[in-house]
Parts: C-alpha cells; structure tokens; sequence
C-alpha cells in the first residue's frame, strides 16, 4: 500500500458537507474502526504485550468525518484540495476555548449502501497514493499563498502543480480566548498513509496526543486513482485496461495505473539551457560548432560576422563570444583545441535584450573599482515601462525598475500580482530622451545592491540575467498592458566569455518539471542516476498524475461514463486535555525523505538474469537530526515517539533509521502483505500494511526513547524488489516527537 508527500490544486466539489456525528460516551462499548494493529518495535522484555485497542485507553471516545464525495472515472487521479468539512456540533461545543487530545485515528474509503450503511472500497478499486490533511481551529485557517511565502512557512505546507497552502493563524474577534501558551492553533494530519493508510497504526501512547484548540474544520488533500475494473466485483482484483507504459507484469496484484506511468497522453517540452561564463571553465562544455552557433543564439549574444570554427591555445577550449571594444565586434567560435585557455579577462562587460518589442534593456557592467552599472532602458513616450530582474514572473518577487510617462524612475520589489514595495533610490539618471516617440533612459548604481530587496550584478557568478519586461496604459505605474519574458547575458569586453551547457530542463504537459535530487552523501539518486531526476529520462510519478488527468493511452477509453462515487472517512480518537497535569504533551512533526527531497524514485528493473533473491534495490540517506526537525531555544534535541515510514507495495522489502553515531538501528519496518482472505476486507493480495514503531513505557510494552542531540547523525536504508519496474516509490519518515530539555 502507498502513499509520501506534500500537495495540493484547486478544483473543489461543491457538495454539501457531511460530518456523521457519532455519540461521545464516557465509556465506550466499541472495538477500532479497522481492527486491530501492530507495531515494528514491541517490548518483548517487558512481559506486556502492546494493544492497539484504543478502547482500552481510560476516558476515550471518538467522533467520525467523512469529507465530501469524491467522484471518479476509471484511470482518472483525484488530486485537489477539497471544501472544508465541518466538526460535529457537539465536538465543536464540547471543546470551544478548550483543548482536544487527538490520541490516534483510522480512516478508510467507502461507500454508501441503498439503507445509508458504510461499505469500505477495495485499496484495488481506489487507491489512496497519499493524503495530506489539516484540523484547525477557531483561532485558525488554511491558506492559499505564493511560492515565496511557502518556502518561508512550509513546515506543515501543502504544495503540487503551482498551489501552495499553510495553516494560519487568526485573530479575529469571535468570542472565543486566545489558545494557551504551547497549545497548537492547528495539527497536521498525513502520517501513515498512502495504501497502507487503513491498517497502519495512527495513534501514540499514553500521555502523548496531537493537542488541538478549539477545534472546527477539517481539510484535505487526498491523492486518489481509480483502478476500478467496471466488469468485477471486489471479491478479487483482475486489471482494467493499462497504457503501454505501465511496469506491471502480467496477471500482477496490482494495476500498474496505480504507479502514474506517463502515458501517450503526456508530452514533455526538454530545453537545453546554455550560460554564460565569465572565470574558470565550463563544467559541461557544448560539444560541436552547431551547438555552439544555436546557444549563443539562445543566450542573446549577436554575432557580427559569421561564426567560426578554430583551434586556438589562446582560447578557452568549446565555445566562445570574444567582444572588441575598439572595433565594436561580437564574434562566436567554437574552438577544437582541448588545451586551451580558462573563461575571462577583464573588468569590462557588456549586453542587451529585449522582452517585448517595444521595451529594451542593455547594461554595462563596470568590475574595477569604480563598481559601477550602467542601465538603459528604451520604452514608449507618455506610459510607464519597467523591467524585473533575474526574474521569469511576477512571482518570482524581482527587483525592477520602472519608468513613468514623463521619465521619472523608481526601484520596487514586486509582489506575486501585485506592485509590490517601493525601494530606496540606489539609481542616477544620467540620460533623459525621446526621439520619435520612444523614450530613452541611461542610468548608473553601483553593482551592489543597497538592501537585500536591490538585486545585486555580479558578471563572475551570473552572467546571464533572465528578465520580465511590461508596459502600462497609464503614465503613473498601475496594471500593466503588455508583457514578456526574455534574457540577456552579459559579455566580457577584450576577453572570452564561455558559453557552457547548462543543464536540461522541461515541461511535463506544460508544467514545469523540477527536482532536487542532493547528492552525496544526503541521497544517493543521483549518483546512481534513477530516471526521477531528470526530465529527459522520467518515466511515471507525480509529475504525470495530476488532478484530473486520465492515466491510460489516447485510444484507451473504457467505461467512461461509468463513475465512483464515495468518501474518505476519519475516525479520530480523543481524551480530554487537562492543562493543570499536564495529561497530555503534544507531539511535533518530524520529516526525512530517504530519497533525498526528491519526492519519489524509481525502482529501476534488475538486469536480465539477476537471481530472484538478488533482484534488490538500495538507497541510502545521512542527515542531521535539526534537519528534519528545527531547534528551539534551551532544547537539547528531540525523542522520537512514533516513527512511520512510506513504502509501496508491490516492491517493498524494508525500510530501517539509525543513529549514525552509534550505530544504533531506531526503527525497522518490514511490511505486511495482505493474503487475500475473504474474511478481512483490508488483507487485499499483494498490498501492504506498515507497522509504525512506537516509543512510550515498559509498562505499555513498549521501548523507551532515546534523545537525539540536533547535530547527531542519521542514516536511512531503504529496500525494494526490482525484480520489475515501479514509477513514483517513495521513502520518507513520517514521525512525531517531543523537544528534550
């Protein structure tokens, strides 16, 4: 069973909110929603055994939630943040201005019979990839923000395909106090889930709790593909249609839909990105004449004369733009001599662009001591024009420069669609002119910014500039008329500037492909170049398994109008908080992927003729305990109290964390695989529940926990079958712990 990391897009389903209230006795006459559970790490020394059974916990009730109808076609991925689901009334009244103790869940997917009963869909019906889910508060809320403003407050974010969300608070008057020192406004909720989400543990010990004030909402973002052969019932999965792509063998468990293979329906826009070099050499040379002529082309450089093919010690080896400031020359060659010089020389450097065809930009950059740039700017007379710098969008937040009607000049830091903030004036006008209606404005400031908001030039560390360009309909700065988006790269003046390979990057379907794959000795991906990281070589993942997209080939189109519908459904175990003990303390999150931040990888299949019990893939991850979790003031360093980790089913062997220093293995987990039994509607063939491991008191049956120092080492090994391909695994440590002080 599957499941990994953060998401979120917007198509919401505006159906009535459902929340089923349940009753909240004092003592419950009730068994767990799923059945019982186990744990990878009970005590065996301490002659108790550990009990899943959240009845047996003192003063324990629960309430359930069902979020809105979720409604599919076969191969089709639900992938969005859904509306918000409101508590239960009596929730909501029992525990305003007060503090809830969330001491585990379940959840499951089902669906309603013809008398309203619950009846669970089969994980090979609809399969949960992974879910990432919020309880707020009265004092809180989850919001849509910007690229920028996740990246500082991410901790709990949500992000896919361009949307980002956080938990906010809030401060309105609403008659309800303001939530105690220490006591969270909001809590996360995504531990344990993907396939395996329905019999994987989701609860804590004792004394331990998600603590919750005032709590209101609830909100999700699953991540769901229908794999639902229309032609069979849920007595036994047999596949429905799969695109040529698919890494499933036949007659398999599984669909391989369930792994977003790319299918015929994708297509991929690869770009080959070229840079220009200013000192040093090209960590990728351009390896021909063509390729030379096409990327200084691509760079903005504009040759003179006809570009040349030389073999020259006294240029850099590849290819080369040599600028002459006496004969005002720009010449392109790409030279064969393998021994030639480094990139540079000089102070001098110079180039130009434009965006749009009514707006231009040219700089002069001065690296002596005089420090100086020189920026001209051309536009149209009596409107405003303006440039953002080292920018592609207005989201990117640049530095620019506007000019108004009348040719006044003010620096901003823009905002994402907005106009952002004026900045302090680092600029002197040297040349104000209009000639047949354009407007030309020279200008100098030093290459250094004055704050951080003013973009600094550097031609050593970047030489190409990417830049947005707009013009307004007014003279005053205000909403913009036209737009665009180009580069220009600077160029050494009586010197060599290098034109190197960039790297490669791409759009999936129109959406921009990124990964961070961190080397050594964070990750190992890259090193052993798995096809995830790269655009050009991606099979399956996330990147193709957005929301709505349909998972099979073009001439694939079975069943189409034939749809699921069902709901998530939540069952949340609770004690009341009672802050005089305290009887609870609350859990943080914390978060490692073994792949690296990749967010997923591929199980790569073994050579042909790899013996089945060595058809094994290893990755391996080392970090810092304060990189998964952030210091805090006076603390030493935390305790892990539950430890989840993501693995999927079919391939998973077993996932292992241990402290590096000591070598100390802290956690295994070996997966259950489901047997097919007819008896239990949760042991599918071929998927998988992922024991959590658990840290409370011998009393409990359980190991005690151990503190972990903020600069100790971790280490992370990760095991899966290739025996075939898999698209879109996963290996993060979903956990929960407590700062030590």
């Amino acid at each position: 069973m599957r499941g990994p990391q953060l998401v979120a897009i917007v198509v919401c389903l505006a159906s009535q909110a459902i929340a089923m209230p349940q009753a909240t006795p004092k003592a419950p006459e009730f068994a767990n929603m799923n059945g019982l559970y186990k744990i990878s790490n009970p005590n065996s020394r301490s002659g108790v055994e550990w009990n899943s059974d959240y009845t047996k916990r003192p003063n324990v009730s629960f309430f359930d939630v069902y979020t809105h109808p979720i409604q599919t076609r076969y191969g089709e991925v639900f992938w969005t943040m859904m509306d918000p689901v409101t508590l239960p009334d009596d929730i909501i009244a029992k525990f305003k201005g007060k503090v809830l103790a969330i001491v585990g869940y379940e959840a499951d997917q089902v669906r309603k019979t013809a008398d309203g009963e619950d009846e669970s869909m089969p994980i090979f019906w609809q399969y949960n990839h992974h879910y990432c889910a919020w309880m707020t508060g009265a004092k809180s809320t989850v919001k849509e923000v910007d690229e920028a403003t996740f990246k500082q407050k991410s901790e709990f974010g949500v992000y896919n395909h361009e949307k980002f969300w956080i938990p906010v608070d809030l401060d309105e008057e609403d008659g309800v106090e303001a939530a105690p020192k220490g006591i969270p406004t909001s809590q996360f909720i995504s531990e344990g889930n993907g396939g395996e989400y329905r019999k994987s543990f989701h609860g804590y010990p004792n004394g331990y709790a998600q603590l919750l004030y005032s709590p209101d909402t609830f909100r999700i973002v699953p991540m769901q593909i229908d794999t639902h052969n229309r032609d069979h019932d849920k007595s036994k999965f047999v596949a429905g249609p799969e695109p040529k792509n698919s890494g499933a063998p036949p007659n398999a468990s599984y669909s391989g839909v369930l792994e977003c293979p790319c299918t015929d329906r994708i297509t991929k826009d690869i770009t080959v990105n070229y840079q220009a070099l200013e000192k040093g050499l090209c960590t990728t040379v351009v390896t021909n004449s063509t390729e030379c002529f096409a990327a200084a082309h691509q760079l903005k450089i504009t040759a003179t004369s006809t570009p040349e093919v030389v073999s020259e010690p006294t240029l850099p080896s590849g290819c080369t733009v040599v600028k002459n400031s006496a004969d005002k020359t720009t010449k392109v060659y790409y030279n064969t001599n393998t021994k030639g010089t480094q990139c540079g020389g000089g102070n001098l450097f110079s180039g130009e662009g434009s965006a749009i065809s009514n707006v231009s930009l040219s700089l002069g950059l001065d690296a002596s001591s005089k420090n100086l740039a020189t920026i001209s700017m051309t536009g149209p007379d009596g409107v405003w024009f303006g440039v953002g710098l080292n920018a592609q969008a207005m989201e990117n937040l640049p530095y620019a420069i506007i000019v108004n009607g009348t040719g006044g000049v003010m620096e901003r830091k823009l905002g994402n669609h907005d106009p952002g903030k004026q900045l302090s004036n680092s600029i002197t006008v040297t040349s104000n002119t209009v000639v047949n209606g354009v407007r030309t404005i020279v200008m100098t400031r030093p290459l250094a910014g004055a704050t951080a908001d003013h973009f600094t030039f550097n031609p050593f560390e970047q030489s190409t500039l990417p830049f947005i360009s707009a013009v307004g309909n007014t003279s005053a700065f205000a909403i913009h008329r036209f737009k665009g988006t180009s580069m220009l790269s600077v160029t050494a003046l009586n010197g060599a500037t290098c034109i190197c390979n960039g790297g490669i990057t791409g759009k999936i379907n129109g959406n921009g492909f990124s990964k961070n794959c961190l080397p050594e000795p964070m990750g190992d991906l890259a090193q052993q170049k798995n096809p995830t990281c790269w655009v050009q070589t991606y099979r399956g993942g996330l990147h193709c398994c957005h929301h709505g997209w349909i998972l099979l080939d073009k001439d694939q189109n079975p069943w189409e109008d034939v749809l699921d519908t069902y709901f998530l459904k939540f069952r949340f175990w609770y004690q009341d908080y009672d802050a005089s003990v305290p009887t609870h303390t609350n859990l943080e999150r914390v978060y490692w992927q073994t792949e690296a931040q990749a967010g997923e990888y591929d199980i790569v299949k073994a050579p042909a003729g790899t013996p089945a019990n060595e058809a094994i893939q290893v990755i391996t991850a080392h970090w810092q305990v304060k990189n998964m979790i952030g210091p805090v003031t006076g603390a030493k360093g935390v305790q892990l109290i539950y430890a989840g980790g993501h693995c999927h089913a079919p391939s998973c062997i077993s996932m292992e964390l241990y402290n590096a220093d000591t070598g100390k293995l802290l956690c295994r987990h070996l997966p259950v695989y489901g047997q097919g039994s007819a008896d239990d509607k949760f042991d599918e063939d071929g998927y998988l529940a992922l024991p959590p491991c658990l840290w409370g008191t011998e009393e409990e049956g359980l190991e005690s926990p151990m503190l972990l120092p903020f600069n100790g080492n971790m280490t992370s090994i990760k095991r899966n079958n290739n025996t075939y391909d898999h698209y879109g695994e996963m290996a993060s440590w979903q956990m929960r712990g407590v700062y030590v002080y």
